[in-house]
């Protein structure tokens, strides 16, 4: 018990140190305990290391780049930051993930190739494993935005900001997944918690800290918006878990009709 409440509150101090970094971050969907960055020297055909190493962390975020990849540099004050979008590349060829950084790209020039060395392999693997995943449902959600230019996706009422009701769209689907009365009180968005002292920022606060009543009164999704919000809260283990329960609920209720139906059956046989 002690060390799940240490683990906590160790991520929790961790989201407060990087909502320094970067105010919109929200969330830790994945970490990683030790990193050295590197980078490829295209005339040298060699790696060479920087001075980047320390923990990293795959955050979300509740504004376009919805996901990045930060690394807090023990060596220097200057971190490793680098959003997740749906050109990022990447791949795992040992003992590196190797990717390209889509922010280092000026006008015409190539980008950089960087390289991430894992203290933990299999760390690597899960950090790769979970990019992968994002990257493929941030190309999915631009090639529907191609094929199905946006119109009017969102009804935004007292003045608040499309980009807002976007993020509420995950807490007014996860509302309407309740499992019971206690579960009225446990919806958030896919983006996760926010701690506390987060929760005071008044109307640019995170959709966690508002009323889901209100999010219904004020948000409508058509077909197209609701598949952005599905893509987005698959990623989030809580929605899964209220899928799942759903899925349980479903299947035992059809099994003991199935027997209730059986027994009557066998009844009329007699």
């Amino acid at each position: 018990m002690a060390a799940t409440i240490d683990a906590d509150t160790r991520r929790k101090a961790n989201l407060r140190v990087l909502q320094r970094i970067d105010s919109h971050i929200v969330d830790l969907a994945i970490t990683a305990t030790h990193v050295v960055l590197y980078e490829f020297n295209n005339l040298k055909r060699t790696w060479e290391k920087k001075n980047v190493e320390g923990s990293l962390f795959v955050t979300k975020r509740s504004e376009a780049p919805r996901f990045k990849l930060i690394v807090l540099n023990r060596s220097s004050t200057e971190n490793l930051e680098v959003p997740i979008t749906a050109s990022f590349q990447m791949q795992v060829k040992e003992p590196y993930m190797i990717f390209r950084d889509s922010s280092a790209s000026k006008a015409g020039a190539d980008e950089t190739i960087r390289g991430i060395w894992f203290h933990d392999g299999k760390e690597r693997d899960q950090i790769a494993s979970y990019l992968e995943q994002v990257v493929k449902s941030l190309v999915r959600i631009d090639e529907m935005e191609r094929n199905h230019p946006p119109t009017q996706a969102f009804v935004v009422s007292d003045g608040e900001k499309e980009e807002t009701a976007r993020q509420d769209a995950g807490a007014a689907l996860l509302s309407t997944l309740t499992l019971g009365s206690n579960n009225n009180h446990e919806s958030t968005t896919a983006s996760g918690a926010v701690p506390p002292a987060r929760q005071e920022e008044g109307p640019g606060q995170p959709a966690a800290t508002r009323s889901p009543l209100s999010t219904h009164q004020n948000l409508v999704l058509d077909k197209k918006s609701l598949q952005l919000s599905l893509l987005s809260l698959i990623q989030d283990e809580r929605f899964l878990d209220l899928i799942h329960a759903q899925y349980l609920k479903v299947v035992h209720t059809r099994a003991t009709r199935q027997t209730q139906s059986q027994q009557k059956e066998n009844g009329t046989d007699k």
